[in-house]
């Protein structure tokens, strides 16, 4: 592990996410930040992403490193090495949770060999699917078997990966061999997306192909029922007890996070931020802001509570109460009835939680609390 400044044990630990908007191909599907390329990213992006990361004045206590994307696995093994050296130049971890996102086609023993040798020890396969007919519907440069290979490989080379899958693509019957088959690689986490027909992406003509809300929700369930190993512990992410992402529990506990990278977002000090939205934007100034928000109190305090009802362990009371110097039923008491009432969440003395009805319909529980009241200042 490379060294790092040492860890304050009574400050707050972050989430570090870096950007890498590079993709051999774009999925008619994305709607996310990235741009075509041919082998590596840019060295050019790498030395930005070291320039942003060198003036970088925040919070230095970190739990998670996530490199998302675009493509992250394009990255070359010195380039990672570079970033990574820059992060623990200037952020302390104990421990980190360190991931990067692969493409099946990407991964090859020579590769799985270089990031353990840089201490990336979890890995997010994007395979969407088993199937090839549904492959090809999404768009992906993989088949079946090259996805059956890559997991197999990182199978052998790491304890912590996972799965990244997609539902609702056509044929829409393909979704549960492609479940069952998750089920035998074993992966001790899988995240699993309903398929979107963005504005602006090539699936946006598409969109009356969509699948209807009741077979959305028929297929939405058998994750979780055929999946067996891994526990549903948020909306669209299943785990082994244990293996849930650190990193993305960040988000979802509402806690702050730096990012670094084209279109990157930060929320620090109560303020959440992207970076500029093109690379030619960021490659001239590393960093720069496209949009700047300071949440109200407020806004915290419903956020917090709309995030850790996507959770499974839902939102301990005490919790909030320590965070917000205040109780989550008096600022809330009226709507969290409301959703009580109509099944969405359940609670105990300690907890708030959101019941299975309130994972399939969990929009619901945000609009509910952002749209009657907001608490007051």
């Amino acid at each position: 592990m490379l060294a790092s400044p040492q860890v304050e044990t009574d400050s707050p630990l972050i989430g570090v996410y870096l950007h890498v908007p590079y993709c051999r191909t774009i999925c008619p599907y994305c709607d996310f930040l990235r741009e075509p390329v041919v082998g590596a990213p840019p060295d050019a992006y790498v030395d930005a992403l070291l320039r942003e990361i060198d003036v970088y004045d925040g919070p230095v206590c970190a739990q998670s490193v996530f490199f998302g994307g675009g493509t992250p696995s394009l990255l070359t093994p010195r380039q990672l090495e570079r970033i990574l050296g820059a992060i623990f130049s200037r952020f302390a971890f104990e421990n980190p949770e360190i991931s990067l996102e692969a493409n099946a086609d990407d991964i090859t023993p020579e590769l799985l060999h270089a990031w353990q040798a840089l201490d990336i020890h979890r890995i997010s396969i994007g395979v969407q699917s088993f199937d090839d007919a549904a492959l090809r519907h999404l768009g992906r440069r993989h088949d079946a078997a090259t996805a059956r290979r890559a997991c197999a490989w990182v199978a052998e080379r790491f304890g912590n990966w996972s799965l990244d899958l997609i539902f609702g693509a056509r044929p829409v019957e393909a979704w549960r061999p492609t479940l069952e088959e998750a089920g035998r690689l074993a992966p001790p986490h899988v995240s699993a997306y309903g398929l979107t027909y963005e504005a602006g992406t090539p699936f946006e003509a598409q969109a009356d192909e969509a699948i209807d809300e009741d077979t959305y929700l028929e297929l939405y369930g058998l994750a979780e029922d055929v999946l067996g190993g891994c526990r549903r512990y948020e909306v669209s992410s299943y785990a082994v007890p244990g293996f849930e992402c650190r990193h993305n529990l960040v988000y979802w506990q509402n806690r702050e996070y730096a990012g670094f990278g084209t279109g990157a977002y930060s929320f620090l000090h109560g303020v959440r931020s992207r970076n500029m939205a093109t690379a030619e934007a960021y490659l001239a100034d590393p960093g720069a802001k496209g949009e700047v928000l300071r949440l109200s109190d407020a806004e915290i305090r419903v956020e917090t509570v709309i995030q850790h009802l996507r959770l499974r362990a839902g939102l301990p009371k005490d919790a909030y109460r320590r965070r917000f110097g205040a109780n989550v039923q008096a600022d809330f008491g009226r709507e969290l009835d409301a959703l009580a009432a109509r099944g969405l969440i359940e609670e105990d003395e300690e907890t708030l939680r959101p019941t299975r009805l309130g994972f399939e319909l969990n929009d619901e529980i945000g609009l509910e609390l952002v749209s009657v009241r907001r608490v007051s200042e």
